[in-house]
């Protein structure tokens, strides 16, 4: 094979490795998303009869919580309610295998 052949074959390989690398993410950002709403459906859920909410959040990538001799992998995030003419908010951390809130902290 020539050196043109080979160029061109190296070519067609790469811009399919980039295709199907762009096709990964495209994927994996989908199912971070679809996560993400079902957390906060499930935030709004919990806090539905604490107040009027106000806002949530919720960090993108999980982190490493130790909390009771036990190692969870967790989302954070926070919430914040208007109750009885009050903001409250909460920060709270949620497993991210089972989406159970495993703290809530009040902060204000």
């Amino acid at each position: 094979m020539n050196k043109k052949g080979f160029g061109i074959i190296a070519g067609i390989i790469g811009s399919i490795g980039v295709a199907a690398a762009i096709s990964s993410k495209n994927s994996q950002e989908k199912t971070v998303a679809k996560t993400h709403a079902k957390l906060i459906s499930k935030i709004h859920d919990e806090f539905a009869n604490s107040g009027k909410i106000e806002g949530t959040w919720l960090n993108r990538d999980t982190e490493v919580y130790f909390a009771n001799n036990t190692k969870w992998m967790v989302y954070n995030g926070g919430v914040t309610l208007r109750k009885n003419g009050e903001l409250e908010q909460y920060r709270l951390k949620i497993d991210a295998k089972s989406f159970a809130i495993i703290l809530q902290e009040k902060i204000l």
